[in-house]
């Protein structure tokens, strides 16, 4: 069998005791079972498949083979629970649980892996969903969690950013203009955006409590960790998975809704033609 060990420790990953003792026995049988199989070491296949029995079991999949590494399940997992991570990151993390499902599912998996489709990635949350993911932002377990949750979802659902832009976005370049507050974002598609009202709060919130300075989410970080967003939604129990492409999506389909105008929006947006739109538009209304 396999050692669970990297460099004589027994692998073990940062989570609550009691969520990684409910999968440690798969997770180390399934490593043990593939690593022979395939061209990556135990201590590169443990961290993606531990990620991925956690998104299967979340999911209520039962902890068997061809439930955990089906690859629609894989597939899932990817654009979902690896929204926030570089190309290269869901690449790799991909690639090695391709080769373990299939290793272990053999013509039941091989052949089946199809390109990650982007349908889902552009989906807007519907008001249930933003409601829903208002209250998770409330039942964080401490003020610099509750004001990093509510500044997350001003900065997707009222401002559109990226995921790069709401890691790197300082509260310093928030400010508030008459009844309208106001994100400056820097960078390559710097321009000033406009929040929405519905969604001004949570800023207005984690300003307080930082004294107006500093990061906008998460108040120990560097600007540039590409995974900060879904690290910090993995520690916690979302109703649904918190991707920054569906809130920027949402805030999208809201503008062309409300007729804004196309040129103004493209400003704001930070996109450079009516084209980059076309991913929305089916979800507009008529």
């Amino acid at each position: 069998m396999t050692s669970n060990s990297s460099g004589g420790r027994p692998y073990r990953p940062q989570l609550p005791a009691r969520q990684w003792e409910a999968v440690a026995p798969y997770v180390h049988d399934v490593v043990a079972r593939a690593e022979p199989l395939v061209i990556y070491s135990a201590r590169e296949l443990y961290p993606a498949v531990t990620r991925l029995v956690l998104f299967a079991k979340d999911e209520y999949a039962p902890l068997k083979d061809d439930a955990v590494f089906n690859p629609y399940m894989v597939g899932r997992f990817v654009v979902h629970h690896l929204d926030g991570y570089s190309r290269a990151s869901r690449n790799t993390i991909r690639a090695r649980l391709r080769r373990v499902s299939e290793a272990l599912l053999g013509d039941a998996a091989a052949g089946t892996f199809k390109k990650l489709g982007k349908a889902d990635a552009v989906r807007p949350y519907s008001l249930a969903d933003q409601a829903s993911l208002e209250g998770w932002s409330r039942a964080q377990t401490s003020e610099e969690r509750r004001t990093s949750a509510a500044a997350l979802l001003s900065l997707g659902f009222g401002s559109g950013l990226t995921g790069a832009e709401i890691i790197r976005q300082r509260l310093e370049d928030v400010h508030v203009d008459g009844d309208q507050m106001m994100v400056d974002v820097h960078g390559q598609t710097a321009r000033s955006v406009p929040v929405l009202s519905d969604w001004s709060a949570g800023l207005h919130a984690r300003r307080a409590f930082m004294l107006g300075s500093g990061w906008a989410f998460r108040t120990d970080q560097r600007g540039s960790n590409v995974n900060l967003i879904t690290d910090f939604v993995s520690r916690t129990a979302p109703p649904m998975e918190i991707q920054t492409r569906r809130m920027r999506a949402t805030w999208l389909v809201y503008h062309l809704n409300a007729h804004t105008s196309l040129k103004y929006l493209l400003r704001v947006s930070g996109l450079t033609s009516a084209e980059s739109l076309d991913r929305v538009l089916p979800y507009a209304d008529e």
